[in-house]
């Protein structure tokens, strides 16, 4: 083999090299996104399930209430609890869209943030407290949320408790045992 053949030889290994460290490079990156994206969704959700579960605390779970429906007897000392839950849940809103932008959360995820915070914007109190706030948010998250008001305004808030209760209703009959109404 002549000095050129050889030199021919290594050119093309040497590409093949470039090629398979290329490809595995692409591979490694994918699998990165992959994994971020992950990341970013169990943050959200441990996010999500952290406000959920301090609303739920009991002093807090009544305010909050109250804030939604927009009880015209809240106590300040409510409001202010309701305001400060329902800011968390505005920033994970807006976390989410946030990320959204940036390519790091699915379409997916964020129909479900979307669907989330459309169903808060259905609550009158929720709504009001967007409207007296919404300036101190950033313009493209501003419209977003605008949107969401305008969809969900169209849509009267579900009584959770009621539908919950009416399901109840139905298991029960189904789980009767026979001869039991």
């Amino acid at each position: 083999m002549s000095l050129t053949e050889f030199a021919s030889v290594a050119t093309i290994v040497s590409s093949l090299a470039v090629l398979v460290s290329v490809i595995y490079v692409a591979v490694q990156v994918r699998q990165a996104a992959r994994n971020q994206r992950g990341t970013t969704h169990q943050m959200r959700a441990a996010l999500s399930a952290d406000v959920m579960l301090r609303i739920a605390e009991t002093d807090l779970s009544q305010a909050f209430r109250a804030g939604l429906i927009g009880d015209p007897n809240i106590t300040e000392g409510q409001f202010w609890r309701f305001f400060y839950a329902a800011s968390a849940i505005m920033r994970t809103t807006e976390n989410a869209f946030s990320q959204y932008e940036d390519g790091l959360v699915t379409e997916t995820h964020f129909e479900s943030a979307k669907a989330s915070a459309r169903a808060f914007l259905s609550s009158p109190g929720y709504r009001a407290l967007w409207t007296a706030t919404r300036l101190s948010r950033e313009s493209g998250f501003r419209a977003f949320m605008d949107e969401l008001v305008v969809e969900a305004t169209a849509t009267p808030p579900v009584d959770i408790f009621a539908t919950w209760r009416s399901h109840l209703t139905g298991v029960a009959t189904a789980n009767a045992p026979p001869g039991r109404p």
